[in-house]
Order: structure tokens, then sequence, then C-alpha cells
């Protein structure tokens, strides 16, 4: 039968060799035991205590600082000047459509020519009249010819009559009587002399009210014929768009021309309208592809697009966002009806709220350079819920984002 093998018991052994120990060597080594023991107390304590003032120091944080991120808006690309050319009734039926879809014109070139029947009929009427006027004219110069003519008569005949009355030198009776007869000759020619004047006052201020009346009618038929066939021409130079629908149709520009200097407008909302100010330099970038174009801000429309909110009907008390649109002058042309992103950089530093602290008016902040912190004094601005930096730090300094009193200048600092 085999025997079951014996355990191994270390404690054992040391006990056996323990009881082989004298008193003395005993006492020695229950000593170095308790030596050891609180040598290893204090080695967790003081481990403890280094590990706290570690996590301690290392509570704070640091941040490296740049400039803001650059605004960005929605934008499309338009012509600049476009001039709708619509159907207008009152100039009668288009007849011809002067210019071909995709055609380049100039100013004052001709776009569409109209005929008007009804016009024509009118213009017909006043010609008739006209002629009646032009025959009124005529015999109004020939009363006043007339009237002139007698009136020349009847001089001569004063001056005769004067003249026998002159002639008669006498003194005696029978001279007299005849210069007499003479005298009243004198006096009936002289009142037929002023009736004759008369008659070509009258005759002439006929032929003046005849003249008006013509001239005013001749003025009316060209009118008339002005509208029975007329043309529009084009008020600027670009490129014409035709569409054949717009002959009947008044809702629709028969032509369109589009200049070919083109602009990109953008949207602001007013959160972002007072970043952006006239001849700013800003960057323009097509959604459909990688390309980005320089440009420059050239107008800003103060006058608010229809808000959210009001486009929204019946939302009562719902807030609004005011949207303003803004031009922008690319550096390169671009395709009509392109949407693009409009980008604005910001040239300024914003401050962590958390970094920046006050005493006694004035701004701090703790600079991190090689593992030492110096406060530093700075200068800034609340702008739109931002600190944004004005002087004293630059680009790519590197501050305490997290600082407190505990923190003095010129303190070494381990930082996360």
């Amino acid at each position: 039968m085999n025997k079951r093998p014996t355990s191994k018991n270390p404690f054992k052994k040391l006990q056996a060799k323990f009881k082989g120990l004298t008193k003395k060597q005993k006492t020695r080594a229950s000593i170095i035991a308790g030596i050891l023991a609180v040598l290893l107390l204090i080695g967790a304590f003081v481990y403890s205590q280094t590990r706290k003032k570690d996590e301690a120091e290392n509570k704070y944080q640091t941040v490296t600082l740049k400039k803001a991120d650059p605004l960005t808006f929605k934008g499309i690309v338009k012509a600049s000047t476009t001039q709708d050319y619509y159907f207008d009734q009152s100039l009668g039926k288009i007849s011809t459509i002067n210019v071909s879809d995709g055609q380049k014109v100039d100013d004052k070139t001709a776009l569409l020519t109209y005929e008007n029947p009804e016009v024509q009929s009118q213009a017909d009427e006043q010609n008739e009249n006209l002629n009646k006027l032009n025959v009124g004219v005529k015999n109004a110069q020939e009363t006043v010819d007339a009237a002139n003519t007698k009136q020349a008569k009847v001089q001569q005949q004063v001056t005769n009559a004067q003249n026998e009355y002159n002639a008669i030198t006498g003194t005696d009776e029978e001279s007299k009587a005849k210069k007499e007869a003479a005298k009243e000759k004198v006096d009936q020619t002289e009142e037929q002399l002023d009736a004759a004047k008369d008659a070509v006052l009258q005759a002439r201020q006929a032929l003046d009210q005849a003249n008006a009346e013509l001239s005013s009618a001749n003025e009316a038929v060209n009118n008339m014929k002005a509208k029975v066939s007329s043309t529009v021409t084009s008020s600027s130079s670009g490129t014409a768009y035709v569409n054949q629908k717009g002959k009947n149709d008044p809702s629709v520009p028969v032509v369109q021309v589009v200049s070919d200097d083109i602009h990109v407008e953008g949207t602001v909302s007013e959160y972002d309208f007072s970043r952006l100010k006239e001849n700013e330099s800003v960057t323009v970038k097509p959604i459909i592809s990688d390309q980005k174009i320089d440009g420059t801000i050239t107008h800003i429309n103060q006058l608010p697009e229809k808000s959210s909110g009001e486009q929204a009907s019946g939302s009562k008390g719902t807030a609004s966002v005011s949207n303003y649109t803004f031009t922008v002058k690319p550096a390169q042309s671009l395709q009509y009806g392109y949407n693009v992103q409009i980008t604005l950089p910001l040239d300024e530093i914003r401050l962590p709220n958390a970094a920046v602290l006050d005493e006694n008016g004035e701004s701090y902040v703790f600079v991190y350079r090689d593992g030492t912190i110096h406060k530093k004094k700075i200068m800034t601005e609340k702008q739109d819920g931002y600190i944004v930096l004005r002087s004293g730090l630059k680009e790519k300094d590197k501050i305490v984002a997290n600082p407190d009193e505990k923190l003095s200048d010129g303190q070494k600092l381990a930082v996360d």
C-alpha cells in the first residue's frame, strides 16, 4: 500500500526555524520586522501625499491662442443687371422679335417690333380731319389776303381824298364849299380804312387759330403713326434670352437681357450683420468644386428681407430672425445661378471666459512658458458674447485656461 505525500507548509518551516533561535535572536528579529513595517507605512504615506500633490498641480489646463474661425455665408451667382421685356398690350401685337436666343446685344439694339391695327384706323380718321384743317387754313389765308388787298385799296382812296382836299386853296364861297365836301370825303374813306383794318385783324386771328388746330392735329397724327409701328430697344448690353411664350403671355418676359458682368449675392443674419464691412476681402467657393476665388464686399443692404417669423403665417409669438443681403464682386467670372459659400476671415483672437481674471478693473491672464507661468496684463473687448483680445498677447501664445487665486506670477506649474 502506497503512502500519501505530505504537504509542504513554508510557515511551518519558518516557525521551526524561529523556534530554533535563541531568545536574543528572536528579540532582534522582532525589532527588525517592526522597523520594516514602520518604513513601509511611511513610504505608503509619502507616496500618497506626492500623488495627491501631483494631481493637484495637474488640475490646470492650457490653451494655445489662435485666430477665431472664419464666418461662412450662403450665396448665389447673379447677373449684375437683368432687364426683362414683357408683352405690352397697349402697343398692339408683337410682329417681330428682332433678336435670337443667346445673341449678344448692345445698348439701343432693337428687340421687339409692334403693329397696332386699331391705332392705324384711328390714324386714318385723324388724317381725314387733318385734310379738312388744311382746307380751313387755306381759306383763312385767302381771307387774310383779300382783307389786305381791300385795306390797300381803301388806303389809296384815303390818300386821294386827302390830296383833293389839300389841292383846294381858294377863299371864296365856292372854294369853301368844295373844301368842305372834300373833307367829308376824307372822313368817309378813313372810316372805310378803319373797317378794312379790322377785317384784316379778324382774318389774321382766324388764320392763327386754323394753324394752331392744324399743328395740334399734325402732332396727334404723328403720335398715332408712332404707335402704329413701334420698336422696343435694349437699355443695356449683354446676352439676350428669348421666350416665345411671352408673345401672348404678359406674365412671361419675351426677352431678357442679362449682363455679362456678374456678382455674388450673399445672405447674413442679424447676428453677424455688424461683422460685414464694405471693401472687405472674402473668399468665394462654389459648392460643386474646391475652387476658391478671392472677392470683395461691394454693397451691404441696410434693409432686411422679410423675416422668417413674418413668412410663417399665423405664427404669433414666434421669434423671428432678420436676414440681410450683401453683394460680393468675385475676382473671376462664375456661372449664373451657381450656389457658393462665402468665407469671411476674422482677424481676432477670442479668449476663454474662465482664462481672464479681473483685478481692480483690469484684465489679466497667466501665460505658460517652459513650465513657468507669468501674470500678464491684457486689453480686451466684449463682443457678441465673446472676450476678444485687443492687446497684450499674440497668436500661438499659451495661457492657463482655468486659473484660480492659488496661482502666482513666476510659479512653476505642471499642466495637462
